[in-house]
Order: C-alpha cells, then sequence, then structure tokens
C-alpha cells in the first residue's frame, strides 16, 4: 500500500505502525508491529503491557500531527480503538481489510460502523454484508491476486501436476505449509512431522520430497528441529514455492487460501492451546474455517481442527487426491471459479486511488504531484 500511494503521490508523509518493508517503501514508522502481532486470547494477556505502550505512542502522534487521513489495516482488535480515537479527535477514518465479524461477535457491528467513514472489503461476500449495515464500502478484490492473478501460471501447474500423479516414475512433491505464530507452529510441527512419516509408510514404492516453509519472520531452526535432513526447509515466497507442489498440508489461515489460488490439493489443519480452542469453539459462528470454503459457501477443501489433526486421518485424506482424479478434477473447478470471484491484479494500486480521493488535502497533493 505504501508503494503504491508512493506512487501516486511522492511527496505525500506516510507514518505508519509498521515494519522494516513499509519504512523500505518510505513510511515513518511511529512503532515496530511486530512486537503486538499476537494472536489467541492467552497470548494476548502476555503482549499487552507492549500493545499499551505502542498504543499511547501512537495516541499522541495523532494528537500532535497534522493527519488528514487514518488507515487502519485489519489488526481490528488494536485497530478499533485507533479507530475510536481517530474520530474522537475529528481525523477522517478509512478502514481497510475489513475485521471479521461475520465470524463472531456480530453484535460488535453496530459499534464499529460508527468508528469508521469508509470499509474497504477483500472477501467477496463482505461487500453485501456490510453494505447491508449501512456501511460505505469500497470492494478492493483479495490482495493475493496480485501473485495468484492472470500472471501465474495456473493452467500450466494444473497440466504438469496432473503428469507427475499420473506418472509412477516421476516424484511428488508434499508442502508443509504450518504457518508464522508461534502458538500455531508449536502444537502443528509434531503433528505434521508424523503425518509426513505416515504418507511415506503408505507409499513405499514412490520418489517423495517434503519441503517445509519457514514463513518470513520464523526461524528456520525452530522448523529443522522437528524435520530433520530428509526434509527440505525452504524460505521461498509462497507464491514461488506453490508452483513446484503438487499435494500440500496447510495451516488455516491466509497460506489456505493460497494453495487454493494456486490449484494445489490440500488438506487444512489448525490446532492451538486448549483454552484458545475452548473459546473459539464457542464464539465462531462460521459453518467453515478455511477461507476458500467460506468464499466458495460450501466445502472444497477438507478442514481438520484440533483433535481432528490426528496424524493418521490427515495422512490417509492427503492421499486421497492422489489416489482419486474425479476429485482433483472438482477441485480444480472450484478454484476456478474462487480465482475469479477474488478479483484481479492491481489491488494495492485501486486502493490507493480511492484514499487519495478520500480527502480533499490528500487529493490536492496526489493532482500537484
Amino acid at each position: 500500500m505504501t508503494a503504491a500511494l508512493r506512487s501516486f503521490a511522492p511527496q505525500v508523509r506516510i507514518s505508519a505502525l509498521g515494519g522494516s518493508e513499509m519504512a523500505t517503501a518510505g513510511a515513518d514508522l511511529i512503532a515496530d508491529s511486530h512486537s503486538v502481532a499476537v494472536m489467541g486470547f492467552s497470548e494476548i494477556v502476555g503482549a499487552l503491557p507492549e500493545i499499551l505502550r505502542v498504543r499511547r505512542r501512537i495516541w499522541d502522534f495523532l494528537s500532535r500531527e497534522n493527519v488528514d487521513l487514518v488507515v487502519p489495516i485489519d489488526f481490528p482488535g488494536f485497530n478499533a480503538k485507533l479507530a475510536g480515537k481517530s474520530q474522537s479527535l475529528g481525523l477522517p477514518v478509512f478502514w481497510l481489510v475489513a475485521p471479521q465479524v461475520w465470524a463472531w461477535g456480530g453484535w460488535r457491528t453496530g459499534g464499529f460502523r460508527r468508528k469508521i467513514d469508509r470499509l474497504g472489503t477483500i472477501l467477496p461476500f463482505e461487500t453485501n454484508y456490510f453494505r447491508q449495515r449501512g456501511f460505505d464500502v469500497f470492494p478492493m478484490g483479495h490482495p493475493l491476486m496480485e501473485d495468484y492473478g492472470a500472471d501465474f501460471p495456473f493452467e500450466a501447474n494444473l497440466t504438469a501436476r496432473e503428469h507427475r500423479f499420473n506418472d509412477r516414475d516421476c516424484a511428488l512433491t508434499i508442502g508443509i505449509l504450518p504457518g508464522s505464530r508461534r502458538q500455531e507452529l508449536s502444537h502443528l510441527l509434531p503433528a505434521l512431522r508424523v503425518t509426513c512419516q505416515a504418507v511415506m509408510g503408505h507409499l513405499p514404492d514412490r520418489e517423495l520430497k517434503f519441503v517445509v516453509s519457514a514463513a518470513p519472520g520464523v526461524d528456520p531452526v525452530q522448523v529443522s528441529t522437528v524435520f530433520d535432513g530428509t526434509f527440505e526447509i525452504s524460505q521461498a515466497p509462497l507464491p514461488q514455492l506453490m508452483r513446484h507442489l503438487d499435494l500440500a498440508l496447510v495451516c488455516s489461515g491466509t497460506a489456505s487460501l493460497e494453495a487454493a489460488l494456486a490449484g494445489v490439493p490440500h488438506e487444512l489443519v489448525y490446532r492451538t492451546g486448549t483454552v484458545n480452542a475452548f473459546i473459539a469453539r464457542r464464539l465462531v459462528r462460521t459453518p467453515h474455517i478455511g477461507l476458500s470454503n467460506l468464499i466458495m459457501d460450501r466445502r472444497i477443501v477438507r478442514e481438520h481442527f484440533q483433535e481432528e489433526a490426528a496424524p493418521l486421518p490427515l495422512a490417509r485424506n492427503l492421499l486421497r487426491w492422489l489416489a482419486r482424479p474425479a476429485e482433483r478434477q472438482a477441485f480444480y473447478g472450484d478454484v476456478r471459479q474462487l480465482r475469479q470471484m477474488c478479483g484481479e491484479a492491481g489491488v494495492w494500486r485501486r486502493t490507493a486511488s480511492e484514499l487519495l480521493r478520500s480527502t480533499p488535502e490528500v487529493e490536492a497533493a496526489a493532482d500537484g504531484a
């Protein structure tokens, strides 16, 4: 987003809660976002002192600086307070990546609407959901289409993958995408390791290559302590890695949608702490946990949550993709439709242009560029 705004209005000052990539793109960092980027009820409690410290720093900045527009991006636990503070200071708020109030806490929608002026949505069903509840909505399209849009070799990869499935002399590459958050890794890695061993036991005569993704911010050593030298640890960006995968085990989250958009048959898994799982089961009201299933409003990928994410069932279900060509073809048809629903590339440039039009001061600065 920062780079897209700079391309339209190089002289506009952008101040942000962010990381090194935002700083490199031209933003002045008010605070580093890494220390407050936590997920899970128990984890938030531990990070609360740092969250409050960063919040005070941002409050001070908004109060003393001449801010034309506040743009919260996702991160609703933190940004809801930011939006409310901005409104109390008379600052317009254009929130990008709508909070998932449709999943739980629908009662929060009215309070959220009063805190913002415009809302950018990325999931197809969100547009009508929020418009029906009185929001001024800008449909952004999904940012993943920047990497998985028309330039991504979806059909070529599909053809090559099917050739490998059907030729027993071809090696198969299985991706392990365990997520990036500490609590995800600690709960998922051991189960995924045993799952891989079970797959190898079921296919003793097939050459298999296992690639474990170490997401940005994850120490590869943390992964390699569970997955020994027979597994490849990869720090490649997921759009690059997805081109080479035949099957995958994917932690629920954005990576699961990436696997679907890339056309990679996969099993969706999620494990968390007992407390977090207990609370989530009582709060979440959606019929699915996977983003691709939510967008399609039906299950196109099998989901394995908590105790269901056990190695032997996971291995059997992963191998179903190999044994049942008709299921693969149905999946490919579904994800072609999914790709159309998620929009086209150019999400951030379209959104940056809309942001610059949202206030007279910012628009004038862009016109003067």
